[in-house]
């Protein structure tokens, strides 16, 4: 919201008392509204996925233009891990930070470094300096994620409408999957790696002036966590502590959001793994593992859209959530079973995963909208370590698939399985009667 701005008066007669200046009434921000509101939350949550997605088809290029500086495949792959890891560090601390100070001010500033860390990397002069500056641009990209969750919170409560948007902001971002691949893969052909992060940048951009001129304040006036006299490091401590408290003492909570964490690192293990898996173990050429990886994408908008038709239709956000995590576990049989029997070949593999990504789109709006519900004055702290434990499930899933890559989809199939199974029993130990603060 602008201040209020006091005009000028006009002149003053000659010998009269000069008038007063006449305060104009403060101009209130025109705060998007439906799809609108939707769409950009969902642009801001898609920033993520166009940040990761866009450079898969850039990692060997970047190998190429720095491999006499340490920049062999290891040290490219950094560009993406350190990523995750400004990421992680920064889902840790943006919420708390909208708890104290409001949604608006972090966000602005989160989307600032992300844009200006975008236009950098285009013109790095060397590997490590890259690297640095993908840190910092995915510590500016998590206020998208993070503050989305908790401006839906804001705004809906813990109503069914709530996982109504959420779906809808599933629907919209999973754009961003489907086309970065392929819209990397074609600047990378024109223009070279710089011009991926070129318009990487020029997206922060446009988002962040959206946000400027029609995206208030949705944090409740006096919902802000109070200072105290703590210095600022011990009140992030606090924050922080109270937040994982919060997660930790509230046992729906704690399930769903380790079943978010469980199910998106099974989709982060494929994603990481796509371009060796399709390209390497395939024969998938750079020019065509977009439209492959588009594929499972797309599974995960039919899976989203599905379940807003059947939240409107009444469907209650337990069942949905259920139904998700069956779909999801059988995936993960699936493609264990394919992949060690080497039935299949490549369709063993996506066949599975787009099971696996279709039942992802009902699992998470629904279980973030539960895990969400209970905590109106800690929304952004509750935010904020479910987004945590995503990336951190996400590093480490990446991490095993790297680890046991043996130029098979052996590994990316035993660890996809492995985490849809933790995300079954996680969820079925739920099947008890708990207060989840969300209309059935």
């Amino acid at each position: 919201m602008f201040k209020t701005v006091v005009s000028d008066a006009a002149p003053a007669a000659q010998g009269d008392t000069p008038a007063a200046p006449v305060a104009r009434p403060a101009r209130e921000i025109a705060p998007l509204q439906g799809w609108a509101f939707t769409l950009l939350l969902a642009a801001l949550t898609a920033l993520t996925a166009l940040s990761i997605d866009m450079s898969l088809p850039a990692l060997p290029q970047l190998q190429r233009a720095f491999g006499g500086a340490g920049g062999g495949a290891a040290g490219v792959q950094l560009t993406l891990s350190l990523f995750l890891v400004g990421y992680g560090i920064g889902q840790l601390v943006c919420g708390f930070l909208s708890d104290r100070y409001g949604r608006r001010p972090v966000l602005l500033g989160g989307l600032a470094l992300f844009t200006v860390a975008g236009f950098a990397c285009a013109f790095s002069p060397s590997l490590p300096v890259l690297i640095g500056l993908r840190l910092a641009q995915g510590f500016g990209a998590s206020v998208g994620p993070i503050l989305s969750r908790a401006m839906v919170r804001d705004r809906f409560g813990g109503s069914r409408e709530a996982v109504g948007v959420l779906s809808q902001i599933t629907q919209v971002m999973i754009i961003a999957p489907l086309l970065a691949p392929t819209l990397g893969g074609y600047l990378l052909a024109l223009w070279g790696w710089p011009s991926i992060f070129l318009t990487l940048g020029a997206t922060g951009a446009l988002v962040g002036l959206v946000c400027l001129f029609r995206l208030p304040e949705t944090l409740p006036a006096g919902a802000t966590a109070p200072a105290g006299d703590a210095a600022p490091t011990e009140r992030a401590a606090l924050s922080l502590r109270a937040g994982l408290a919060a997660v930790f003492a509230h046992p729906a909570t704690l399930r769903h959001t380790l079943a978010i964490a469980f199910a998106s690192a099974g989709m982060f293990a494929y994603i990481s793994a796509s371009p060796f898996v399709l390209m390497e173990v395939y024969g998938v050429s750079e020019r065509h593992f977009g439209y492959y990886f588009a594929l499972t994408a797309a599974a995960l908008l039919v899976g989203a859209t599905l379940n807003r038709i059947l939240v409107r239709q009444g469907a209650s956000s337990r069942s949905l959530l259920r139904a998700g995590t069956w779909i999801v576990a059988a995936a993960g049989v699936a493609i264990a079973v394919l992949v060690g029997l080497r039935l299949g070949g490549m369709a063993g593999v996506i066949g599975p995963m787009m099971l696996y990504l279709f039942g992802q789109g009902l699992l998470q709006p629904n279980a973030t909208a539960l895990a969400m519900a209970p905590h109106a004055r800690t929304a952004g702290a509750v935010s904020s370590v479910m987004g945590g434990t995503q990336t951190l499930g996400g590093a480490l899933a990446a991490a095993a698939v790297g680890a046991f890559y043996n130029q098979t989809a052996v590994s990316v199939a035993a660890t996809v399985a492995t985490l849809a199974a933790l995300t079954l029993l996680v969820v079925l130990l739920g099947n008890g009667r708990e207060q989840e603060g969300v209309a059935r």
